[in-house]
């Protein structure tokens, strides 16, 4: 069962966001408090397994700025697979020859049923918009789905989130309730953990809670070696997984690799620590607050995945909510952790808010997934990258601007092109890659705006053989003209570059005549031309060709200006 999107009604903030799940990362960007984070929850609140999460506080959904009670709903579309589809028709136990089964027969053609929950009703309920089924059905029907949802595990940011010690309630032993604490979640693992370890004295059945005996057991030698046991298991499950990244060399493990789990346990309480012993093998115990923050980061993403009670041995069509991943790591580890993200994706969709460029690498990011949330009065929207427009546009896209120059070298060696921004980069770079046009040789740099070169241009002046530097002819790059012929005299007038100078504003894309936009638009299902030039260079690749070989004439014509430029350097 795969889920393809999320609706989200009425929930907090949120009037109404469709989010669809087309790409296997999704990442959404923002400015503080423009509801990143809601987003995330929302999700979360449709997997009822997580209702006692952080004390359910995910499932307050209320509007702490509307007076009127809402009706809030989270709906997913699923889609099943074919022995999920013959298994669902098999318990719902309707007759061939019955409406009930041709009307069940249409959504199986579609393979594809919306479930549906609802946070504003009692004991918040699932439920499904079919119809011509009978409700006897449709209970039948929803319990199947719910049963085989993909699981969703929410990570926030791991910092220093290991508590000291984890306590169980005193009658834990006779109830077996953990409470609904701030541990509750870490309670579930350690009787995970227990569960899973391959140990003896304790219940045979896998099913069985493998604490409750462990606790009940008096003898001391016993019990060490049962936890003995229990800690081969993590280390097996931890550590092993901990020494494979080291090995391949990830900056992200920036810890030592000599490393050992330890449960430590005293009556009812338990503490994880650390031992290590990469100095001459002495073995000092740690505990993991006192690690570096690459390994917290790890021992907490690590056990909250394979010590989920869901946790079915496998990941398959899992959703990864992960709420500023990565947060307190350095630049190059950020890097690794996206490359690690990379991989898991592959079988399963993550979801993450961030502000980090390094997690929008574009190289691993599809710019077509980034999602930017936005507030505005009082009111959460989310926007695909490509049709966003904001007053606020430069605060929230920042971290695309500055992850889509993170692969340029400025290599100012030889004969230089100095775009005034990434647009004009990218399409120059695409004309210089797939025609004859411009010189494979010439180098071309994007700066960040047309105000924003004087650290480009000194290096071009100091070490490229020659160099132009391209400007819009709009307000903007008339006074950054102005500006560096005063730092850097008159004869920088000779290598300033203004488009189409007779024009009264024209810029780099106005050299595309109309019907080459129109194509470049539908082909990146996008609606502003900067962006599908993006989209163009980073997600359709293999159209490049095509398009740019098939420019109109007129377009063809309009560069004959920026061409000859260029073969002038």
């Amino acid at each position: 069962m795969k889920i393809s999107s999320f609706t989200i009604q009425e929930y907090r903030a949120i009037e109404k966001i469709n989010f669809k799940l087309n790409y296997q990362i999704n990442p959404i960007i923002g400015i503080n408090e423009a509801g990143k984070t809601s987003v995330l929850k929302a999700i979360l609140a449709f997997d009822k397994t997580r209702d006692k999460t952080n004390k359910g506080e995910h499932l307050e959904f209320r509007n702490n700025y509307s007076i009127n009670k809402k009706e809030c709903k989270i709906s997913a579309e699923l889609h099943l697979e074919e022995t999920e589809l013959k298994e669902l028709f098999s318990i719902s136990g309707i007759k061939t020859d019955s409406d009930e089964f041709l009307a069940l027969s249409k959504f199986k053609e579609d393979n594809c049923f919306t479930l549906i929950r609802t946070l504003s009703e009692p004991n918040l309920p699932y439920s499904l918009n079919l119809s011509g089924i009978s409700e006897r059905t449709n209970t039948k029907i929803v319990k199947f789905l719910v049963s085989n949802l993909p699981y969703i595990l929410y990570f926030d940011d791991f910092a220093d989130r290991v508590p000291e010690e984890i306590e169980f309630p005193t009658d834990y032993e006779k109830t077996g309730n953990i409470g609904n604490g701030k541990d509750r979640d870490w309670k579930e693992i350690i009787e995970e953990i227990f569960k899973r370890a391959d140990t003896e004295g304790v219940s045979e059945n896998v099913n069985d809670n493998h604490l409750i005996p462990y606790l009940k057991i008096d003898d001391k030698d016993t019990k060490d070696d049962i936890l003995s046991d229990v800690q081969d298991t993590l280390n097996k499950e931890i550590i092993n997984e901990w020494k494979r990244i080291k090995k391949s060399g990830n900056s992200f493990a920036d810890d030592s690799d000599k490393l050992e789990l330890v449960i430590v346990n005293e009556g009812n309480v338990f503490r994880f620590k650390v031992k290590d012993k990469s100095h001459q093998d002495r073995k000092r115990t740690f505990d993991i607050s006192q690690r570096s923050k690459g390994f917290q980061w790890f021992f907490n993403y690590m056990i909250k995945l394979k010590f989920n009670p869901n946790y079915k041995g496998k990941l398959e069509n899992s959703i990864f909510l992960l709420d500023e991943p990565g947060s307190y790591l350095h630049s190059s580890a950020q890097s690794e952790l996206l490359k690690e993200l990379d991989t898991v994706s592959q079988k399963n969709t993550i979801i993450y808010c961030t502000h980090s460029q390094f997690l929008l690498n574009p190289e691993v990011i599809k710019l077509g997934s980034i999602k930017i949330a936005e507030k505005k009065d009082a009111k959460i929207s989310l926007h695909n990258f490509g049709n966003f427009k904001s007053s606020n546009d430069k605060g929230a896209l920042s971290p695309i601007y500055q992850a889509l120059q993170l692969n340029f070298a400025n290599d100012f060696l030889g004969k230089i092109v100095i775009t005034e921004g990434i647009t004009d980069y990218y399409l120059l770079k695409i004309l210089q890659n797939h025609t004859n046009y411009i010189d494979k040789e010439i180098k071309i740099i994007p700066s960040s705006g047309a105000s924003q070169s004087s650290t480009l241009l000194s290096l071009a002046i100091s070490y490229s053989d020659d160099f132009a530097i391209f400007l819009d002819n709009d307000k903007a790059g008339k006074t950054a003209e102005k500006k560096y012929l005063k730092e850097f005299g008159e004869f920088l007038n000779k290598k300033i570059h203004i488009y189409k100078s007779n024009e009264p504003r024209f810029l780099l894309e106005d050299y595309l005549s109309q019907n080459d936009k129109d194509i470049l638009l539908e082909l990146t299902k996008s609606k502003d031309i900067k962006r599908a030039l993006g989209f163009l260079f980073y997600d359709y690749k293999e159209n490049q060709k095509t398009f740019i070989t098939k420019l109109s004439p007129d377009t063809l014509k309009n560069l004959d200006d920026i061409f000859l430029r260029i073969k002038q350097i």
